[in-house]
This record gives structure tokens, sequence and C-alpha cells, in this order.
């Protein structure tokens, strides 16, 4: 696998000795607006109007107009991007119809897509791991898939869905924006991005992203101290043919920050002021994370009807972790502990230590053709690919004692790790291999479009104990089947309406099926979705409204009492369905509105036994019935309007509001499978102002949480619940040259 790049690059000589041949002199070098593109692997984000995009690369892999997918699928650009300008980078899922933000704040994953939540994050179509959030300032646009993809995501966990969020590549006009930013919390940073041509012809481009970001956070002891850096060249050595290499290093100093803990008495947060958390500050408890990735793609138009794009990534990963977290509910007894029955204000409460080092690598191959050809009335284009990747996660994990918590007060901690001695030291392997097919097919003058997709996938794992020298468990595989179909028809100009079906399936471990150990089935997720696609007023005005169904079987939660050789236990899983949509509308060249909502019903399924396969009671129980899925309004609703001063002393000035809207999310346990309670709405307004002073000279305001309202922003459990961050404030200036 560590020879990938070194297959692109080689094949990437190939092809210029190639050219050189056939050639004796370049050409001219084309203007920018006549150059050739690649339509099947590449998009054009210019081509885009407003906050969202047009057409996307997720969901079938190639470059398809959004109104001719049977799927929905979201893309925000980053104009979007720059005007919300996120902290963290999951808020942006707010702006989107059945999307919210994950149970976690500091982590790139941890998505919420139509009332999944699960670890979705995709980086130019590879999904390498990452500690901490990686720095906004490497994107470029965000493509939200809603549901799962049997051509994208085959083998990975949340049917709800991903995002995949495109990096920046170079730019053939050369430019360089230096940006400046303060603000009350998580906010000051310096950006660079510079990028041009290295070359007369306008063949070889480069492109340098960095960001240095250190601030405070707006709860006790967080913080944020990353510096981001991402270099991208390319090569252009044909107008059918293109090599881009990019790498990306991260160095973050964070906090291990937890939230807070469930009060026994309400069954609600504890009642401190909302900067309070159960984490202590550095040396106490605190996190580091170091990433480095390297991947390169290279694409070619072998004829008129054919074209190859190969992709591969090598992806390094480090974090490690010292944090202290205070359990008020034991999930083994299903109850309060003893001492915190009778809990009052001063008790103590233990708290857990977990100290560990982690170490990960990711490594990914994908090789695509598409072709375009016609069979009689029909235009096809097909498209034959497969992925190979594989990844390995080392934990070496220490035995830790923390001093009590008292949620009332701030006391002086005492925080003790014994580095002599790991109690834990395993190595996890995963390897995901898959071919598919999908055949997209236009008929009736293209107003009929059909499409089928088949992907044959295995994946196998294994973990072994360093310690022991045992595989606990030993290797397994699983080989599936996937499919993904759909039909698109345009009914009248402008408007289309659609009906698709995907699978995706994702591993589950070793447990006892029907009473014997072995690999249990893995997850699967179905979803049958139907709805309108609509480009109004001149495509203007573009609404996606949709139904959903969607099955996920066969999840997993830990055994109890715990048993090594059998850790999981078999739970029916999760339904949801309802009614998701997104519009944006461009009524004047003044004024832009973008809007979302939601109205579905997610929830956890407890029993019986499903498709034949047999359940054992959780914890010892024989349920029955459901319960809401954590973390998930059931409800949303967003709207974000901007208003551009076009003319008069005002030219120049961008306004924007916007709110978003959750309805009250269910408080369960880990497992999702006690209900505990609800934490109440909110309604967020916040606001963003840009003025471009001059050509090169632009100011940027952005005011979050403008009414200053308590909240919650996320349930990660009954032991992890995070408050909301109160007003803020950020000040930016940029300055292009």
């Amino acid at each position: 696998m560590n020879s990938h790049p070194r297959v692109l690059i080689l094949l990437a000589a190939v092809t210029a000795v190639r050219s050189l041949v056939a050639q004796p002199a370049p050409p001219p070098a084309a203007p920018d607006s006549e150059i050739v593109q690649l339509p099947a692997f590449s998009i054009s984000s210019e081509k885009d109007t407003g906050y969202m995009g047009k057409s996307a690369l997720s969901s079938t892999r190639i470059a398809v107009d959004l109104s001719e997918l049977p799927q929905s699928v979201k893309v925000l650009n980053n104009s979007f991007l720059k005007a919300v300008n996120p902290f963290m980078l999951t808020d942006i899922l707010n702006y989107t119809g059945g999307a919210q933000n994950g149970q976690l704040n500091w982590t790139p994953g941890r998505l919420n897509i139509r009332g999944y939540t699960g670890d979705g994050d995709y980086n130019d179509s590879f999904s390498p791991s990452a500690g901490s959030a990686v720095d906004s300032a490497i994107y470029e646009r965000f493509e939200v898939i809603k549901g799962p993809s049997a051509i994208f995501l085959a083998t990975d966990g949340t049917p709800g869905g991903v995002v995949n969020k495109l990096t920046k590549s170079p730019l053939s006009t050369r430019s360089t924006t230096l940006r400046l930013q303060v603000g009350l919390f998580d906010a000051n940073r310096v950006d660079l991005d510079t990028t041009g041509a290295f070359t007369k012809d306008g063949k070889f481009l480069y492109r340098l992203v960095a960001a240095q970001q250190y601030s405070d956070g707006y709860y006790d002891n967080t913080y944020m101290h990353r510096l981001t850096i991402m270099p991208a060249l390319s090569y252009q050595f044909s107008p059918d043919t293109k090599f881009e290499l990019k790498a990306l290093y991260v160095d973050t100093d964070w906090p291990s920050y937890n939230g807070l803990a469930i009060d026994p008495r309400t069954r609600q947060m504890f009642d401190v002021p909302y900067t309070r958390s159960q984490s202590e500050d550095k040396p106490y408890n605190w996190r580091t994370d170091a990433v480095q990735r390297l991947w390169a793609k290279y694409t070619s138009r072998l004829n008129d009807h054919a074209v190859i794009h190969l992709a591969g990534m090598n992806a390094w990963n480090a974090p490690s972790r010292v944090e202290s977290v205070a359990p008020t509910w034991n999930e083994g007894l299903r109850a309060f502990p003893a001492n915190l029955v009778n809990y009052k204000p001063g008790d103590l409460i233990p708290r857990s230590t977990t100290a560990d080092n982690q170490i990960s690598r990711y490594r990914s191959l994908q090789a695509d053709v598409n072709f375009n050809f016609a069979t009689g009335p029909a235009k096809h284009n097909l498209l034959i690919g497969g992925e190979a990747r594989e990844s390995t996660f080392k934990l070496q994990a220490f035995a830790g004692t923390s001093s009590a918590w008292d949620p009332f007060k701030i006391t002086t901690p005492t925080v003790t790790v014994n580095y002599a001695a790991p109690v834990a030291q395993t190595v996890n392997y995963t390897g995901n291999g898959r071919v598919f097919v999908l055949d997209t097919a236009k008929l009736f003058n293209d107003r009929l479009v059909l499409s089928y997709g088949l992907s044959r996938s295995r994946a196998n794992s294994y973990t072994f104990n360093e310690l022991t020298r045992l595989y606990t468990p030993a290797e397994f595989s699983v080989n599936k089947n996937l499919k993904q179909y759909g039909a698109v028809f345009k009914v009248v100009p402008g408007v289309n309406a659609f009906v698709g079906y995907n699978e995706n399936f994702a591993l589950n471990g070793v447990g006892l099926v029907n009473g014997v150990t072995g690999a249990l089935p893995p997850k699967e997720g179905k979803q049958w979705e139907l709805g309108l696609k609509n480009e109004l007023l001149n495509k203007k005005l573009n609404v996606t409204v949709s139904y959903f169904d969607i099955k996920q079987t066969n999840n997993t939660v830990p055994s109890f009492p715990l048993d090594p050789l059998n850790p999981n236990v078999l739970v029916p899983g999760v339904i949801s369905r309802g009614f998701d949509g997104d519009a944006s509308w461009q009524f004047s060249s003044n004024l832009y509105l973008m809007g979302s909502f939601a109205w579905y019903e997610p929830k956890s399924v407890l029993g019986p036994a499903v498709n034949g396969i047999y359940v054992q009671p959780y914890y010892g129980r024989a349920v029955t019935g459901s319960i809401p899925v954590a973390n998930t309004a059931k409800r949303t609703s967003s709207l974000f309007a901007l208003y551009r001063f076009t003319h008069g002393s005002l030219k120049g000035l961008d306004v924007g509001l916007g709110y978003n809207y959750l309805s009250r999310r269910a408080i369960t346990d880990g497992p999702n499978q006690v209900m505990l309670g609800y934490v109440d709405g909110r309604l967020l307004l916040n606001s963003s102002i840009t003025y471009k002073y001059s050509q090169h000279l632009t100011y940027t305001l952005n005011l979050d949480n403008l009414t200053n309202e308590k909240y919650i922003y996320s349930v990660r459990s009954q032991n992890v619940i995070v408050p909301g961050q109160a007003f803020n404030a950020k000040a930016g200036i940029e300055y292009k040259f």
C-alpha cells in the first residue's frame, strides 16, 4: 500500500512522455474560461451561484447534476462556509434539512443525519480517521449525502448519510489572501491562502493553505492551539489529462472537555454555570493530536467515450489524552450508584480516569472508469470501479486516578497516571475491498433518467492483544452484495420527480449467535426515498422535498456482565421515517434566501428478533417497544437571508441573518436503550456582516447566538451533556493581493 502515490506519479510521468512525443511543441495556453474540464470526476465551484452547489461528486462518485440524482444530496459552497464561519464544521448541518450537529462538539465525525449518529466524515472521498476537527480553512465545499449509498459508502456505519468535504485545489489565477480574526471565544487565528502557476503555460499550478489558531474557549479549561498546513500541486499534461498531489499536516493541542453530567435528583444536567466542566485544566486533563496525510489523483480522458480516474491516500494520526469523567449513572446496573441515590449539593462524585496513546494508519486506493455511449434511444453513463483500503488502530492504555468532583465548586484536582506499565495494548485491523458498477441511462429526450448500481464488498477485521499475545477477537470477514437504483422523471421543465433505493452495511464484531460464539451479522442500512426537485423562476428558485424511510438492523450494545469472548449483544436497530427539504432562492440581485426543514420520527427498536435473528435480552431484560433516538430533534427548520448592497454609500456591504430551530431532544444511556428525559428545544439567531472596502481589503463580523439563549448543544449520554455557547463575536480583516 505504501506504493500508491508512487504508482500515481509513475502514471503521470508516462502520460507526460506520451504527450511530449506526440506533440513537438506545446500549444499556447488557453484562457481559463476555455480550458477543457473533466466533468466525469471534477467540479468547478465557480459555476455555482449563491451558497448551494448545483452538482455533486458524492453518492455516485462522478459529477452529476443534483436534479438528476434519485437521492437527496445537498452541496454547501465555500461562500456559505465563510459566511457562517463555524468553529465546529458539523454546525453547518444546522442549515441542512434532516441533519443536525452530532453528539460531540470537538470531533469531525459524530454527525446526525436523518436520526442516525455516527462517524460519517469524508475528505475528498476518503475516510481517514482524525481525533480532532481539521481546520475549515482547507475546504472548498461540503457535499451532504442523505441516506446510505451502495456505491459511495458501502461499508461505512451510519445509514443516515455522510459529509464529503472537498479540499481546495490549485488555481491558474495568481492570488494570495491573508486573514486575521479575533473574538470572544474560539476565534483568534490567522489564515494564509496562496495559489497560482509555476509556469507561463499555466499547466503547473500550486496552492498553499496555512492556518494557526490560538484561542480560548467558552467553557472552563477549554482552548484550541492548532497549526494546519496544506500544500497542493497540479499538472495539466493536456486538456484531457491532469495529476494532482496534496499533503496535510495538523498539530493540535486542545482540552479533554466532557461537558456536564446528569443530576440524579432531576435527571437533567446539573444546574451550574454553563461554562463549568467536569474535566480539568492542563496538565491534569489534556489532548494532543498530530495528523499527516498524503493523497493524489490522476484523471485522463482516454477517448471521446472513456475517462479513467485513479486516486490514493496514505494517512497517519496520533491522538493522546488524559481525561477525567464523573459518571452519575451505572450503565451495568442501569441505575444511579448507591452513593448518589440520596445525592445533595456538596457531596463529591467519584471520577474515572482515561489515559491512552493512539496511533491510526489509513491507506486507500481507488480506481474508476467512466464510459459514455448510446444504445438505441438511451444515452448511458456507465461507471465501473473499485476500492481497497485498510486501517490499523493501535491503543495503549494506562491506569490512572482522579480526585472526586463537586459540580458546584471549582477545587484543586489530583490526577495521576501510571505510565510505567500499560493496562491494555491492542492493535485493531480493518480491511475493506469492493468493486462496483453503476449505469445511468437517459431516455425520451432526457426526460427519464434511470440508474442501477451493484457493489460486491468484503470487510474483514481482527484485534490483537499485545499483552496476552492473543487475538480477541480472531479475524473474521463479511461479504455483501449491495444495490442502489432509482428513477428521475422530468414532469415539466424545472420540476423533477424522483424515487430511489440504497443500501450499506458495517461490521459488528464478535458475539453469541444462537448460543455460539462467532461473527455477528453486520449492521445493515436500507433507505427508500421519493420526492420532488424543482428549478423554477429561471433556475433562481431551487427546492427539494422528500419522504424517506430508513431502517438499520443488527445494532449492537456491550454485553453485561462483560464477556471478553462475546463483547457484543445484538439489538434490533433504529427506524427513521419522515420528510425533509432544502430550498434556495435568489429573490433579486440583492437578496438571497436559503432554508431547510425536517419533520420525522427516529426511534430505537427494543425487540423482539429481527429477520429471524435471535436477539438476546439487553442486560438481562426482555423488552419490546421503542424509545426516541438520543440527541435528535424530530422537528427542525432554518433560514439564512443575505442582503447585498450594490449602490449608494453602503455599496460593498453584505448583511446576513440566520435562524436555526431544533425541537426537544431525548437523553438516553450510551447504548440508546434507556430513556432518561429530554432537553428543551432551542432557536438560535446568528448574523454575518461583510464589507468589501476595496478590491483588496474586506472586513468581516460574525455574531453568534444574538439573543444569548441558554440551550443544550448536544447530548452524548446521561454522563456527557454539552451546554451551548453564549453570545459570541468574531471580527476579521482580509487582505487579497
